[in-house]
């Protein structure tokens, strides 16, 4: 059996823990059992539950860090690595930087979107403005020293969010002058440049569109769509269904972006034309992957096989799930863990163990 040696980094959070989820999903549920992966987990702090969920691991700088780039090339030179999945938004320009310089100088691929399309995604004005050039279907936006004219023509309530940000993080529902006021200084404060946005008033229509796109960038391997519900800027229930409109601009915007790989699409409903309007678009795998995993669209999988195998893949069939989360814990011999926190080796293991007790 062929063994895939792949790195997921920031197993402390949930989106590298979906990809974990799904590699692990294949290496115990999949009839393919022609490869398996080995997984290393990093993270830049021991306390990261993925790290313990993990075949090995190896704690590492922070992406912004002199040291990063040759964390990751030791790493990937010392345990055979073959494929990088980026597991957090905030190593995502990093990683597409160096890309050239770390596979030219180690035997892995990164998983990633182009610069351009990592540019874009990660600033919500320029998301905005990607959209509204090609005629998708964007949600009224401006800038904060724009926003006199904008509340006349929209009124309250109004969306304030930091145009860097990402999960929740500042994200404001403002109802008059003062609370728009207070939403703009606070994020100004924070370093980040506020954005004001139409309110779409309807929680219960959000959806997520996970896509896969082939390393030519031209074909669409995989796309699924979730109904989302929301807790704390997060999915906790989730309804897997057809949605076929929400689906086709879900991938024209992924093709028109210049998408490789994954892609995650967010829409909510504008109840004023009943069209699907983009929230954001996310140039990496979604904290929902494991839910299409297990639905029967692996998009970690999928991405490893074309890249790795030269696989043409076109996977259009999956079950309609609703989907209900919950939390779990990760369990470790305090002795042990200790222990392994002094140890001088870059790549560590340790057991662990969860109980299924629910």
């Amino acid at each position: 059996m062929k063994k895939i040696n792949v790195i997921v980094t920031s197993v402390g959070g949930i989106v590298a823990q979906g990809i974990v989820k799904s590699l692990k999903y294949h290496n115990k549920l999949s009839k393919n059992k022609e490869y398996q992966y080995n997984i290393l987990g990093t993270d830049i702090v021991y306390d990261s539950t993925g790290l313990y969920r993990t075949d090995e691991f190896s704690i590492i700088q922070k992406p912004d860090s002199q040291q990063f780039v040759q964390n990751i090339i030791d790493l990937c030179n010392d345990n055979y690595i073959d494929l990088i999945y980026i597991g957090s938004d905030i190593e995502l320009n990093s990683f597409s930087i160096n890309k050239k310089i770390i596979e030219d100088k180690t035997g892995a691929t990164i998983i990633c979107n182009p610069l351009n399309v990592i540019e874009i995604c990660r600033n919500k004005y320029k998301t905005f403005e990607f959209l509204k050039e090609n005629n998708l279907n964007y949600i009224p936006s401006c800038l904060d020293d724009e926003y006199e004219e904008f509340v006349k023509e929209y009124g309250y309530p109004l969306i304030v969010k930091p145009c860097e940000g990402f999960g929740s993080k500042l994200i404001n529902v403002v109802n008059n002058i003062d609370e728009l006021r207070y939403a703009i200084s606070s994020i100004k404060n924070y370093g980040w440049q506020p954005l004001i946005q139409k309110y779409l008033k309807d929680d219960d229509q959000e959806f997520t569109t996970g896509i896969t796109i082939d390393k030519s960038g031209q074909n669409i391997m995989s796309s699924i769509v979730l109904k989302k519900i929301l807790k704390h800027g997060q999915t906790y229930k989730a309804i897997i269904n057809e949605f076929p409109e929400i689906r086709a601009i879900s991938e024209i915007t992924a093709k028109k972006i210049g998408g490789i790989g994954a892609i995650n699409v967010q829409l909510r409903i504008d109840l004023e034309d009943n069209k699907a309007k983009i929230i954001e678009i996310n140039p990496r795998f979604s904290a929902s992957c494991p839910m299409r995993t297990a639905a029967g669209i692996n998009e970690p999988d999928i991405v490893s096989r074309n890249i790795l195998l030269d696989e043409h893949i076109s996977v259009t069939n999956y079950k309609r799930l609703l989907c209900l989360r919950y939390w779990n814990e990760t369990y470790i011999d305090l002795q042990e863990f200790e222990e392994i926190k002094s140890s001088p080796n870059k790549t560590k293991k340790i057991k662990s163990y969860i109980i299924d007790y629910f």
